[in-house]
Order: structure tokens, then C-alpha cells, then sequence
């Protein structure tokens, strides 16, 4: 586990597998209050928590955004309840009903393109993720006074991508979500025209390297 400060106040925990080429995210946004893009593994959770802690210096963990129901998002919540009994956990609807399952016992709010959130520097813009394998409903996120777009899995790269930043357009991004990704065309469709309103400044992908947008 590595972290590295990709830009103001985000912070990006990273696991590199070497067999497969590929890395795995977790970000930390230590605005006021603090969002955590990605739970992680359990391992991963408990391996970033002392990092987190030291990045705090004190102020709680008071958002998780999980963007769907795969170990790398989810796995890790107990670990931080745990350390954060009154963290919330920003999710779609189906992953509310989902987490009791993954062991998750602690406050959820549903969220989606209907819910954004606004609380003190976080401005939260939700959008709908049908995501792979079985087009359960995800969700993606935007926070908006950054300019950090957290991606997940829609623009994944393999490579050894911790703490290294690409250059890129929104558009050619977006462009690029493939039928990999979001296998439905009408669904792909419209999560490509949602995101062609938004305009971030860089995106944070939960695998691969993070992409800072031409023109933001």
C-alpha cells in the first residue's frame, strides 16, 4: 500500500498487482468534512487506516462514497466504522440493501442523480453507473468545487499507475467507455450524456492512472 498526494487535499492509497499489471485505488478528499472515494478490502482498509488518521490529524472520516457492490469498494467498511462510529456511507439504493451483507452496520444515505449532497466543502453530484458484470445499479460522483471526478471502473488502464497523472480530454474520456464497461448501448448511451454535462477538472479512477482534463 502507497500513498501519494495527487492534488490539493486528495490523497490516493494505492495496491499494485503485479501479475495482472493493475493497481487499485482508494482517495481520500481531506476537505471539511472528509470523503473517502472507495472503501477498499478489508487489507486495504487496515492497511491505509494509519495514513488516513495522519492525513486527518484529528477530524473524522465522515463520508465513504461506494460506487457499487465489488470488495475493492466495499469490502472495507467495518474496518472504518470501526475507527469512525458515525461515518455514512453514500450509496445508490440497491447498495443500501446490499451492504448488511457485506457486514456494514452503520449510517447509509441513499443517493443518485436526485440526491446530490451539499455539506460544508463537499458539493456531491451523483450519477447513475449501470455497472459491469451484471448491470447492477452504481453510481459515479462529481465533487464539484475540486473538480475531482471519481470514475471507478468506467475508465480503468492497466499499468502500474500509483501517484501518476495523465494528460486528457473530458470528452475523448467519456468517448471511451466501452461496451467492457457498460455492456447495454442505450444505458451506456445515456450515463455518456449525463457526464457530458459535467465539466472536472481531473478524473480519479478506482484503477489505472489518474487523468487531469484538458481545458479545466
Amino acid at each position: 500500500m502507497s500513498m501519494s498526494l495527487i492534488c490539493e487535499n486528495l490523497y490516493q492509497f494505492t495496491t499494485y498487482v503485479p501479475p495482472m499489471d493493475f493497481t487499485l485505488h482508494q482517495y481520500l478528499l481531506a476537505a471539511e468534512p472528509a470523503v473517502l472515494f472507495a472503501a477498499g478490502t478489508v487489507p486495504q482498509a487496515r492497511a491505509a487506516l494509519p495514513q488516513m488518521r495522519e492525513v486527518l490529524n484529528g477530524r473524522p472520516l465522515k463520508y465513504v462514497f461506494v460506487s457499487h457492490m465489488e470488495s475493492d469498494e466495499s469490502g472495507g467498511l467495518p474496518v472504518l466504522l470501526e475507527a469512525w462510529p458515525e461515518l455514512t456511507v453514500l450509496c445508490s439504493a440497491l447498495g443500501a440493501r446490499e451492504l448488511p451483507g457485506w457486514g456494514y452496520e452503520g449510517q447509509v444515505r441513499v443517493s443518485g442523480p436526485d440526491a446530490p449532497l451539499q455539506d460544508g466543502a463537499l458539493s456531491l453530484r451523483f450519477f447513475d453507473y449501470p455497472s459491469e458484470v451484471h448491470l447492477q445499479d452504481g453510481l459515479v460522483c462529481l465533487e464539484g468545487r475540486s473538480g475531482i471526478f471519481y470514475s471507478a471502473d468506467l475508465m480503468l488502464r492497466f499499468g502500474n499507475a500509483g501517484g501518476k497523472v495523465i494528460e486528457g480530454s473530458w470528452q475523448d474520456e467519456v468517448a471511451g467507455i466501452s461496451p467492457e464497461r457498460v455492456p447495454n448501448e442505450a444505458r451506456r448511451q445515456k450515463l455518456q450524456e449525463a457526464l457530458l454535462s459535467a465539466s472536472p477538472k481531473l478524473i480519479a479512477p478506482g484503477h489505472g492512472f489518474c487523468v487531469r482534463l484538458h481545458g479545466a
